[in-house]
């Protein structure tokens, strides 16, 4: 065979190789698009993304006509390569050619176009879409044919059960989305909140009841009026003898609105809204649902013996799932707080794991588990066997936790020193 002879297979076999190329990058950018995006661009009208949009509907039909497109082209090219190395070169050059080849089409025809689309999927499905809608119409018949076969073949055998993913794993699948970029760092921290929220209970969400604001129903109107000037709420909670009876809600729009008015406010229950109760053990999801079927913005937290434990409110809810909610009467406060080097100031009523996060605190997945949902002060008072004086430490992990600011038995703050490693060794042996 002569040299033109040579080189029109040659350029024939990489015309191949760059249409398996092709339908490669297909695949990998119509399997790994995001499907809102494409449906986006294809409301405003833009043709490519319709087109793409047909496909991601018909995905099924679209990966068999890739299939027998990808199988056609690297048959061809194995056939074409061995007819004519055999006929330049001999039998005896078959099997390197055989190698090179396989290689050749897996770098250029697999490996490579499938890397370039990953990362640049949404460009990729769109160039694309045009030119498998037109295989997908032209191999129709026959990916039918197949597609009919496989079913047909499916039936006849048990398969596994339904396919299910434990929570453990969908955490390990944000985690690798956000690595590879396909979440960004908020999105991923949204969507384990949301798997998270389920768990957590209304305990450790809480206003604890010795930071409520609450007013006496007997209370004189003018002190009713100077604790709402001093505050910043819309709502709070009425007792009649002690905070663990209460009696209602006070809409504070409504008295004070009455009160400028110079109506009689001497009987507050006209403005009370009836109180809605719910158990230190219940679930924030359950809670949510049932507040807002009840048109409740403030939950009155009980515990096991019917006193109060504390308030929840919407808010806080919605705050355990989306991070911290702020509005014109918040005030920024630094809840750790860099005092040196490896000692820092944090807010007891912080999590731990939040805390250690913040600080680079290494704790393993037991540890992990031991501390979810878990605040400051609660690992603290366990550490102790006594109501702890300022002052009073332990340590934990490798870190050496002092109580900094103690109020009415409860710790405020806490200093968290992180150990150097011959003075966690030496903790150790002790």
């Amino acid at each position: 065979m002569d040299g033109d002879g040579r080189s029109t297979w040659l350029i024939f076999v990489g015309l191949l190789v760059l249409g398996a190329f092709y339908f490669a990058v297909t695949e990998t950018a119509f399997a790994s698009v995001s499907r809102n995006k494409v449906k986006t661009l294809a409301e405003k009208d833009n043709e490519k993304a319709e087109k793409a949009l047909y496909i991601l509907d018909n995905f099924d039909s679209a990966i068999t006509t890739i299939l027998i497109c990808t199988n056609i082209l690297h048959i061809a090219v194995a056939s074409i390569v061995t007819v004519n190395v055999t006929r330049i070169w001999g039998l005896n050059y078959v099997t390197l050619s055989t190698i090179i080849t396989t290689l050749a089409v897996f770098f250029f025809g697999e490996m490579l176009p499938k890397s370039i689309a990953r990362k640049y999927a949404l460009k990729f499905s769109l160039a694309t879409a045009g030119p498998l809608r037109f295989f997908m119409v032209i191999l129709k018949p026959l990916a039918s044919l197949l597609t009919w076969i496989g079913n047909a073949a499916a039936k006849l055998t048990k398969g596994d059960g339904e396919v299910s993913v434990t929570e453990d794993e969908l955490y390990d699948i944000i985690e690798d989305m956000t690595e590879q970029g396909t979440l960004d760092e908020e999105q991923g921290d949204l969507i384990s909140s949301a798997l998270q929220f389920r768990d957590v209970t209304v305990e450790s969400i809480l206003t604890s009841r010795v930071d409520v604001t609450a007013i006496d129903v007997k209370m004189p109107t003018e002190e009713i009026i100077d604790i709402i000037k001093n505050g910043n709420h819309s709502r709070l909670p009425v007792y009649e003898r002690s905070i663990d009876h209460i009696i209602g809600i006070l809409q504070i729009r409504k008295f004070v609105k009455a009160y400028l008015a110079g109506q009689p406010v001497s009987d507050i229950t006209k403005f009370m809204d009836p109180p809605f109760f719910i158990h230190q053990s219940a679930k924030i999801d359950d809670l949510l649902t049932s507040m807002s079927k009840e048109k409740q913005n403030i939950a009155i937290v009980t515990d096991n013996y019917g006193g109060t434990l504390g308030i929840v409110s919407v808010e806080d809810i919605l705050e355990e799932l989306v991070g911290e909610i702020w509005d014109e009467d918040d005030s920024a406060q630094e809840t750790i707080i860099k005092i040196m080097d490896n000692l820092y100031s944090v807010d007891a009523n912080d999590l731990v794991t939040d805390v250690f996060d913040e600080l680079g605190i290494d704790y393993d997945e037991e540890e992990e588990d031991r501390l979810s949902n878990k605040l400051m002060s609660e690992l603290a008072f366990e550490n102790f066997t006594e109501i702890p004086k300022e002052g009073d430490q332990f340590r934990y992990l490798n870190t050496l936790i002092t109580v900094q600011i103690m109020k009415q038995n409860r710790i405020i703050r806490l200093k968290v020193r992180i150990l150097p490693e011959e003075e966690k060794k030496e903790g150790e042996s002790a």
